[in-house]
């Protein structure tokens, strides 16, 4: 397993995750397969590379040198929001779950966090029915601090988005 910063020569590979997962699982990305179907690869490669400050980026978790999983920080630029992270978009292919990618994505980007000057907290939502991401966030030190009802609609159903929050300064 490597995991690594995704950089412009990923872009067909992620792109090509990114609609399966959309695809496969709909109710855990706010974004659609038809939202992002359309995208150049130009457009893709520019979405995944790095920010020069690293407060935006996405790993990517490769086995055998396919790209299997990935997971994006956001580190925002306002003064006032600055001490915080967020992660988003996290997804590990079905053929790779439960073989440690999802932690290990999870463990590089809480890493990375702590290594941006003045970060005390990642913030993320997830799906409140994905017992499996909630109990991976959960072993990695996140608390639910609220939920959000009927936070994404995909087709007729509904889904609630839990809230949950890593803090750095409690101990973590």
């Amino acid at each position: 397993m490597e995991i690594r910063l995704l950089d412009p020569r990923d872009a067909a590979a992620y792109q090509a995750l990114r609609l399966q997962a959309l695809r496969g699982s709909p109710h855990a990305f706010s974004a659609s397969h038809d939202d992002e179907a359309a995208r150049s690869l130009d457009e893709v490669a520019a979405r995944i590379v790095p920010a020069a400050d690293g407060s935006v980026c996405m790993f990517g978790a490769f086995e055998h040198g396919e790209l299997a999983g990935f997971v994006a920080l956001i580190h925002p630029q306002r003064a006032k929001l600055r001490h915080g992270v967020e992660l988003a978009g996290m997804y590990v292919a079905p053929a790779w779950r439960r073989h440690g990618l999802g932690r290990a994505l999870l463990q590089a980007v809480i890493a990375h966090a702590r290594a941006i000057d003045g970060v005390r907290q990642i913030g993320l939502g997830v799906n409140a029915t994905n017992a499996a991401a909630k109990a991976l966030y959960a072993s990695a030190g996140f608390a639910s601090w609220g939920v959000q009802p009927q936070a994404l609609r995909v087709g007729d159903a509904f889904y609630d988005e839990e809230h949950q929050l890593l803090r750095f300064d409690a101990g973590n």
